[in-house]
């Protein structure tokens, strides 16, 4: 694996979930089963926009050619994953309730992304 797929597959994915809370935030909010009220519905745009630049940034972070560069942008997205996660975690538990449903697939998208960064920064390095 490089860092070129693992940014590539980041700004698709990304990218997508944020142009989908951007244009219909409620098809999102609906799937994990949160409130669709006007305040959580401008929130989401707000993340919404937030993910497209994400998105943009890793796409064009895919033609980086210096080593140096890589690293720290695959350590911002081993951080934001672990971020992620762990705000996905709260929203899921049982004691906040915001996540109803569904909460399973950011997850696995959150723990494949950070695995996928935590390899490239600590294991491939080592198996060279």
């Amino acid at each position: 694996m490089s860092y070129r797929i693992l940014f590539v597959l980041n700004a698709i994915v990304v990218f997508a979930l944020g142009l989908v809370l951007v244009l219909v935030p409620s098809l999102i909010l609906e799937q994990f089963g949160t409130e669709t009220r006007v305040a959580e519905l401008q929130l989401a745009r707000f993340l919404g926009a937030a993910l497209v630049t994400a998105g943009l940034l890793f796409w064009f972070a895919k033609d980086a050619a210096d080593e140096t560069v890589q690293k720290n942008l695959g350590m911002a997205g081993l951080v934001g994953a672990v971020l992620a996660l762990i705000v996905t975690a709260i929203g899921i538990s049982p004691a906040s309730g915001i996540i109803r449903s569904n909460g399973w697939i950011a997850l696995v998208v959150e723990v494949a992304f950070g695995l996928g960064y935590g390899f490239l920064l600590f294991l491939q390095p080592r198996m060279k």
